[in-house]
């Protein structure tokens, strides 16, 4: 099944990518030194302060830090409250036992289509591990898909990075099938762009005119090419996308100016 949200051919459409917002079970709890549900918030309210119109927003996982239904249902709850279409992928914190998955197969892809675009979430989680892997079938039905939207602009997105971030105690934990992935979408000419949280920064890769974009957590940032854990001084944010109806698109990464200090680099259980 697909999602639609939009026939307009003709016309630009505007999605933010939030991701690695790691709620926990209540918005007065604390990990790190910061409230990640004050910040989550903080973050939804400059989106909507800077873009009035938003048609889409796509969350790229590790949704829950503490993954439960009370978890997840002060999420969808506030998410609902926006008025804003809003689809989400599982990361490696979330529990897909209590995760609001699109479609009753987890493995199955969540289609939404958007004007002359479509947009692909994948599952990239597995069970009891920090990595990544896409299974099987997941792949198979992307390469199904690939063929029956052969017409539209095409973007897809998944918890795990397939490209090095150049940090090694995080590349340990990227898309361990993404050489799967990337001979997947090799014959598609129309995939502009595949979009990836877990690596909590911002980074911007190009493999055959495919735009690879990695966003900001909503709450801690990793620091960019450090051999061990370490966090950035960088503020949370989220990435806005400008879908072209010619097929381009345009993106910019927006940022808090402040946010709360970190007390402790002992956090997520990478370290």
């Amino acid at each position: 099944m697909a999602f639609q949200v939009s026939t307009l051919s003709q016309k630009d459409f505007v999605i933010i990518q939030i991701t690695d917002t790691h709620l926990l079970e209540y918005p007065h709890l604390e990990f790190v030194g910061m409230q990640p549900e004050q910040s989550f918030r903080a973050v939804i309210d400059l989106m909507r302060q800077q873009h009035p119109q938003i048609d889409m927003i796509v969350h790229t996982g590790d949704l829950a830090q503490s993954p439960t239904p009370v978890t997840y249902h002060r999420y969808l709850e506030h998410m609902q409250s926006l008025g804003i279409p809003f689809f989400q992928t599982p990361g490696n914190h979330d529990d897909i036992a209590h995760f609001p998955f699109h479609e009753s197969d987890p493995n199955q892809p969540t289609v939404v289509e958007i004007g002359n675009w479509c947009i692909i979430l994948l599952n990239s989680a597995q069970p009891k591990r920090i990595d990544g892997k896409i299974a099987a079938i997941g792949l198979e039905q992307l390469t199904e898909l690939l063929k029956q939207y052969h017409d539209r602009h095409i973007i897809i997105a998944c918890h795990h990075h397939p490209f090095a971030m150049q940090s090694t105690w995080i590349d340990q934990h990227k898309l361990k099938n993404s050489s799967d992935l990337l001979e997947t979408i090799q014959p598609f000419s129309n995939i502009k762009a595949i979009l990836c949280g877990h690596v909590h920064q911002d980074s911007v890769n190009t493999w055959q005119n495919v735009v690879f974009l990695s966003t900001p957590s909503t709450c801690i940032q990793f620091k960019p090419q450090s051999e061990k854990f370490a966090l950035d001084e960088e503020h949370p944010g989220y990435r806005y996308i400008c879908l072209k109806a010619n097929g381009e698109l345009e993106t910019q990464v927006y940022r808090l100016s402040t946010s709360q200090r970190l007390k402790s680099s002992e956090v997520l259980g990478y370290d």
